[in-house]
Protein backbone atom coordinates (compact mmCIF):
# COMPACT_ATOMS: atom_id res chain seq x y z
CA UNK A 1 0.00 0.00 0.00
CA UNK A 2 1.43 3.40 -1.00
CA UNK A 3 2.06 5.68 1.95
CA UNK A 4 -0.37 8.61 1.87
CA UNK A 5 0.90 10.60 4.82
CA UNK A 6 1.85 13.47 2.52
CA UNK A 7 -1.85 14.12 1.84
CA UNK A 8 -2.80 14.73 5.45
CA UNK A 9 0.29 15.17 7.65
CA UNK A 10 2.74 18.03 8.11
CA UNK A 11 6.15 17.79 9.78
CA UNK A 12 6.83 20.75 12.04
CA UNK A 13 10.62 20.88 11.63
CA UNK A 14 10.89 24.40 13.08
CA UNK A 15 8.13 24.67 15.64
CA UNK A 16 8.97 28.27 16.53
CA UNK A 17 7.98 29.23 12.97
CA UNK A 18 4.65 27.36 12.88
CA UNK A 19 1.71 29.71 12.39
CA UNK A 20 -1.71 28.34 13.38
CA UNK A 21 -4.96 29.67 11.88
CA UNK A 22 -6.42 32.73 13.60
CA UNK A 23 -8.72 31.94 16.55
CA UNK A 24 -7.61 28.32 16.78
CA UNK A 25 -8.08 26.24 19.92
CA UNK A 26 -5.05 24.19 21.02
CA UNK A 27 -5.78 21.50 23.62
CA UNK A 28 -2.93 19.65 25.31
CA UNK A 29 -2.08 17.62 28.39
CA UNK A 30 1.09 16.82 30.30
CA UNK A 31 2.32 13.45 31.50
CA UNK A 32 5.60 12.21 32.97
CA UNK A 33 7.47 12.49 29.67
CA UNK A 34 9.26 15.80 29.07
CA UNK A 35 8.25 15.87 25.39
CA UNK A 36 4.62 16.45 26.45
CA UNK A 37 5.76 19.89 27.72
CA UNK A 38 7.55 20.89 24.54
CA UNK A 39 5.12 22.01 21.83
CA UNK A 40 2.68 24.36 23.58
CA UNK A 41 5.26 26.80 25.07
CA UNK A 42 7.05 27.11 21.71
CA UNK A 43 3.83 27.58 19.74
CA UNK A 44 2.55 30.28 22.11
CA UNK A 45 5.40 32.62 21.10
CA UNK A 46 4.20 32.98 17.51
CA UNK A 47 0.45 32.40 17.93
CA UNK A 48 -0.99 35.11 20.15
CA UNK A 49 -4.47 34.71 18.63
CA UNK A 50 -4.66 30.99 19.45
CA UNK A 51 -6.23 29.86 22.73
CA UNK A 52 -4.10 27.27 24.53
CA UNK A 53 -5.90 25.13 27.10
CA UNK A 54 -4.25 22.50 29.24
CA UNK A 55 -6.57 19.65 30.25
CA UNK A 56 -6.17 16.52 32.35
CA UNK A 57 -7.98 13.26 33.01
CA UNK A 58 -9.53 12.68 36.42
CA UNK A 59 -11.01 9.48 37.79
CA UNK A 60 -14.53 8.47 36.75
CA UNK A 61 -13.90 9.82 33.22
CA UNK A 62 -13.88 13.48 34.10
CA UNK A 63 -11.90 16.16 32.22
CA UNK A 64 -10.36 19.01 34.18
CA UNK A 65 -9.64 22.40 32.59
CA UNK A 66 -6.43 23.44 34.34
CA UNK A 67 -6.92 27.20 33.81
CA UNK A 68 -9.95 27.49 36.08
CA UNK A 69 -10.28 24.03 37.62
CA UNK A 70 -13.67 23.35 36.02
CA UNK A 71 -14.62 19.71 35.43
CA UNK A 72 -16.56 18.17 32.53
CA UNK A 73 -17.85 14.57 32.28
CA UNK A 74 -16.37 12.77 29.29
CA UNK A 75 -19.51 10.67 29.02
CA UNK A 76 -21.66 13.77 28.53
CA UNK A 77 -21.61 14.70 24.85
CA UNK A 78 -23.63 17.88 25.44
CA UNK A 79 -21.13 19.14 28.02
CA UNK A 80 -18.15 18.46 25.77
CA UNK A 81 -19.92 20.11 22.85
CA UNK A 82 -20.64 23.21 24.94
CA UNK A 83 -16.98 23.32 26.02
CA UNK A 84 -15.65 23.23 22.44
CA UNK A 85 -18.29 25.60 21.06
CA UNK A 86 -17.58 28.16 23.81
CA UNK A 87 -14.34 29.07 22.00
CA UNK A 88 -16.19 29.96 18.80
CA UNK A 89 -13.58 28.27 16.61
CA UNK A 90 -13.62 25.97 13.62
CA UNK A 91 -9.96 25.00 13.93
CA UNK A 92 -8.99 22.67 16.81
CA UNK A 93 -5.50 21.33 17.45
CA UNK A 94 -5.44 18.31 19.72
CA UNK A 95 -1.95 17.54 20.98
CA UNK A 96 -2.02 13.90 22.05
CA UNK A 97 1.62 13.50 23.13
CA UNK A 98 0.76 13.49 26.83
CA UNK A 99 -2.99 12.94 26.52
CA UNK A 100 -4.79 9.79 27.61
CA UNK A 101 -6.82 8.05 24.91
CA UNK A 102 -9.78 8.40 27.27
CA UNK A 103 -9.55 12.17 26.67
CA UNK A 104 -8.77 11.92 22.98
CA UNK A 105 -11.75 9.81 21.90
CA UNK A 106 -14.65 11.98 23.15
CA UNK A 107 -12.92 15.19 22.03
CA UNK A 108 -12.45 13.78 18.53
CA UNK A 109 -16.04 12.53 18.36
CA UNK A 110 -17.48 15.87 19.45
CA UNK A 111 -15.19 18.05 17.37
CA UNK A 112 -15.91 16.08 14.23
CA UNK A 113 -19.65 16.07 14.91
CA UNK A 114 -19.87 19.86 15.17
CA UNK A 115 -17.82 20.37 12.00
CA UNK A 116 -14.47 21.50 13.34
CA UNK A 117 -11.31 21.01 11.31
CA UNK A 118 -9.29 18.91 13.72
CA UNK A 119 -5.54 18.50 13.57
CA UNK A 120 -3.89 15.90 15.80
CA UNK A 121 -0.39 16.91 16.93
CA UNK A 122 2.14 14.39 18.20
CA UNK A 123 5.76 14.71 19.33
CA UNK A 124 7.74 11.51 18.80
CA UNK A 125 10.40 10.44 21.29
CA UNK A 126 14.01 10.55 20.15
CA UNK A 127 14.33 7.02 21.52
CA UNK A 128 12.57 4.48 23.71
CA UNK A 129 14.45 2.93 26.60
CA UNK A 130 14.52 -0.53 25.05
CA UNK A 131 16.26 -2.14 28.01
CA UNK A 132 13.12 -1.63 30.07
CA UNK A 133 11.04 -3.59 27.57
CA UNK A 134 13.35 -6.57 27.55
CA UNK A 135 12.36 -7.42 31.11
CA UNK A 136 9.55 -9.94 31.26
CA UNK A 137 6.18 -9.27 32.80
CA UNK A 138 3.42 -6.70 32.90
CA UNK A 139 4.91 -4.77 35.78
CA UNK A 140 8.29 -4.26 34.09
CA UNK A 141 7.08 -2.98 30.75
CA UNK A 142 6.47 0.59 29.60
CA UNK A 143 3.31 0.52 31.67
CA UNK A 144 3.33 -0.27 35.35
CA UNK A 145 0.16 -2.29 34.90
CA UNK A 146 -2.94 -2.57 32.77
CA UNK A 147 -6.40 -1.77 34.00
CA UNK A 148 -9.70 -3.34 33.10
CA UNK A 149 -10.46 -3.77 29.41
CA UNK A 150 -13.35 -1.58 28.36
CA UNK A 151 -14.34 0.91 25.70
CA UNK A 152 -13.27 4.53 25.50
CA UNK A 153 -15.85 7.25 26.30
CA UNK A 154 -18.14 7.79 23.34
CA UNK A 155 -17.27 4.46 21.71
CA UNK A 156 -19.23 2.14 23.99
CA UNK A 157 -21.32 -0.49 22.23
CA UNK A 158 -22.74 -3.97 22.45
CA UNK A 159 -21.02 -5.86 19.66
CA UNK A 160 -23.12 -8.62 18.07
CA UNK A 161 -21.87 -9.37 14.54
CA UNK A 162 -23.32 -12.16 12.45
CA UNK A 163 -19.97 -13.96 12.32
CA UNK A 164 -16.83 -13.96 14.42
CA UNK A 165 -15.12 -10.57 14.08
CA UNK A 166 -11.47 -10.15 13.24
CA UNK A 167 -9.40 -9.44 16.33
CA UNK A 168 -6.92 -6.75 15.29
CA UNK A 169 -4.09 -5.76 17.64
CA UNK A 170 -1.81 -2.80 16.95
CA UNK A 171 1.35 -3.90 18.74
CA UNK A 172 4.02 -2.07 20.70
CA UNK A 173 6.93 -3.46 22.67
CA UNK A 174 4.82 -4.56 25.65
CA UNK A 175 4.08 -8.25 25.21
CA UNK A 176 2.31 -8.36 28.55
CA UNK A 177 -0.48 -6.19 27.20
CA UNK A 178 -1.09 -8.51 24.24
CA UNK A 179 -1.10 -11.57 26.49
CA UNK A 180 -3.53 -9.92 28.89
CA UNK A 181 -6.02 -8.81 26.25
CA UNK A 182 -5.97 -12.17 24.41
CA UNK A 183 -6.52 -14.09 27.65
CA UNK A 184 -9.37 -11.77 28.56
CA UNK A 185 -11.12 -11.84 25.17
CA UNK A 186 -10.28 -15.40 24.05
CA UNK A 187 -10.34 -14.80 20.28
CA UNK A 188 -9.82 -17.83 18.05
CA UNK A 189 -6.25 -17.93 16.67
CA UNK A 190 -7.59 -17.77 13.11
CA UNK A 191 -9.26 -14.42 13.78
CA UNK A 192 -6.18 -12.59 15.13
CA UNK A 193 -4.57 -9.96 12.88
CA UNK A 194 -1.50 -8.30 14.46
CA UNK A 195 -0.18 -4.98 13.14
CA UNK A 196 3.50 -4.11 13.61
CA UNK A 197 4.96 -0.65 13.07
CA UNK A 198 7.42 -0.68 10.15
CA UNK A 199 9.48 1.37 9.82
CA UNK A 200 9.79 2.11 13.50
CA UNK A 201 11.00 5.40 14.94
CA UNK A 202 14.41 3.72 14.85
CA UNK A 203 15.61 0.93 12.59
CA UNK A 204 15.59 -1.87 15.15
CA UNK A 205 12.25 -1.15 16.81
CA UNK A 206 10.17 -3.61 14.73
CA UNK A 207 12.46 -6.41 15.94
CA UNK A 208 11.86 -5.30 19.53
CA UNK A 209 8.12 -5.48 18.86
CA UNK A 210 8.47 -9.06 17.64
CA UNK A 211 10.66 -9.90 20.65
CA UNK A 212 8.31 -8.39 23.20
CA UNK A 213 5.24 -10.14 21.74
CA UNK A 214 6.94 -13.40 20.74
CA UNK A 215 5.10 -15.65 23.20
CA UNK A 216 1.58 -14.72 22.11
CA UNK A 217 2.51 -14.55 18.43
CA UNK A 218 3.97 -18.05 18.66
CA UNK A 219 1.38 -19.65 20.93
CA UNK A 220 -1.54 -18.40 18.83
CA UNK A 221 0.32 -18.95 15.54
CA UNK A 222 -0.74 -15.48 14.46
CA UNK A 223 2.74 -14.37 13.41
CA UNK A 224 1.80 -15.59 9.93
CA UNK A 225 -0.96 -12.96 9.76
CA UNK A 226 1.19 -9.94 10.71
CA UNK A 227 0.66 -6.84 8.59
CA UNK A 228 2.63 -3.62 8.73
CA UNK A 229 1.78 0.04 9.17
CA UNK A 230 4.15 2.94 9.59
CA UNK A 231 4.77 3.31 13.32
CA UNK A 232 4.39 7.09 13.50
CA UNK A 233 1.51 7.41 11.04
CA UNK A 234 -2.11 8.01 12.01
CA UNK A 235 -2.97 7.82 8.31
CA UNK A 236 -1.26 4.48 7.69
CA UNK A 237 -2.85 2.90 10.77
CA UNK A 238 -6.32 4.06 9.67
CA UNK A 239 -5.91 2.88 6.08
CA UNK A 240 -4.36 -0.43 7.15
CA UNK A 241 -7.42 -1.24 9.25
CA UNK A 242 -9.59 -0.48 6.24
CA UNK A 243 -7.45 -2.73 4.04
CA UNK A 244 -7.61 -5.61 6.55
CA UNK A 245 -11.41 -5.44 6.49
CA UNK A 246 -11.45 -5.52 2.69
CA UNK A 247 -8.83 -8.28 2.34
CA UNK A 248 -10.72 -10.55 4.72
CA UNK A 249 -14.16 -9.70 3.32
CA UNK A 250 -15.16 -9.14 6.92
CA UNK A 251 -15.93 -5.58 8.03
CA UNK A 252 -16.52 -6.65 11.63
CA UNK A 253 -13.55 -5.99 13.87
CA UNK A 254 -12.55 -5.84 17.48
CA UNK A 255 -9.56 -3.49 17.54
CA UNK A 256 -7.07 -3.28 20.41
CA UNK A 257 -4.63 -0.35 20.07
CA UNK A 258 -1.78 -1.36 22.39
CA UNK A 259 1.15 0.14 20.47
CA UNK A 260 2.17 3.67 19.49
CA UNK A 261 0.03 6.72 20.12
CA UNK A 262 -0.34 7.47 16.37
CA UNK A 263 -1.59 3.90 15.84
CA UNK A 264 -4.06 4.36 18.70
CA UNK A 265 -5.38 7.59 17.16
CA UNK A 266 -5.74 5.88 13.77
CA UNK A 267 -7.73 3.09 15.44
CA UNK A 268 -9.98 5.57 17.28
CA UNK A 269 -10.70 7.40 14.02
CA UNK A 270 -11.49 4.14 12.25
CA UNK A 271 -13.87 3.15 15.05
CA UNK A 272 -15.59 6.56 14.82
CA UNK A 273 -16.06 6.22 11.06
CA UNK A 274 -17.27 2.59 11.24
CA UNK A 275 -19.38 2.61 14.40
CA UNK A 276 -21.63 -0.28 13.34
CA UNK A 277 -18.79 -2.61 12.38
CA UNK A 278 -15.96 -1.90 14.82
CA UNK A 279 -15.59 -2.29 18.56
CA UNK A 280 -12.52 -0.67 20.05
CA UNK A 281 -11.17 -2.21 23.25
CA UNK A 282 -8.60 -0.49 25.42
CA UNK A 283 -6.67 -1.94 28.35
CA UNK A 284 -6.23 1.45 30.09
CA UNK A 285 -2.55 1.14 31.07
CA UNK A 286 -1.11 2.94 34.04
CA UNK A 287 1.98 4.50 32.55
CA UNK A 288 5.33 4.26 34.31
CA UNK A 289 7.59 7.30 34.25
CA UNK A 290 10.63 8.07 32.09
CA UNK A 291 9.88 5.63 29.27
CA UNK A 292 11.56 7.73 26.57
CA UNK A 293 14.38 10.17 25.95
CA UNK A 294 14.41 13.34 23.91
CA UNK A 295 12.15 14.74 21.22
CA UNK A 296 11.94 13.42 17.68
CA UNK A 297 9.73 14.55 14.81
CA UNK A 298 6.65 16.67 15.50
CA UNK A 299 3.69 15.73 13.33
CA UNK A 300 0.35 17.45 12.66
CA UNK A 301 -2.34 15.37 10.94
CA UNK A 302 -5.55 16.84 9.50
CA UNK A 303 -7.87 14.07 10.67
CA UNK A 304 -11.04 15.82 9.47
CA UNK A 305 -9.74 15.69 5.91
CA UNK A 306 -8.60 12.07 6.39
CA UNK A 307 -12.07 10.94 7.46
CA UNK A 308 -13.93 13.00 4.85
CA UNK A 309 -11.87 11.55 2.01
CA UNK A 310 -11.68 7.94 3.22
Amino acid sequence: MINRDYQYTEHWDYIEEVKLPTQSLYLYAHDAESRSDFCAPHLRKNNSETVFEQISLLEEDMMKIERDGSVIPLTGSNEIRAFVESYNTKSVYLEVTGMSCRLVAPLLITGLKIGCEIHVVYSEPARYKIEEFQKEGLHKDLSEAVGDIYSLPGLEKVFAPKKEPLFVTLLGFEGGRLTFIIEDQQPSPASIRPIVGVPGYQLGYPYETYYGNRHSLSNKRCWQEVVYAEANSIVDAYLTLDQIAKDNTNPYMIVAPIGTKPHAIGAILYAIKHRDEVELLYDNPKRSVHRTDGIGKILSCNVTKLLNEN
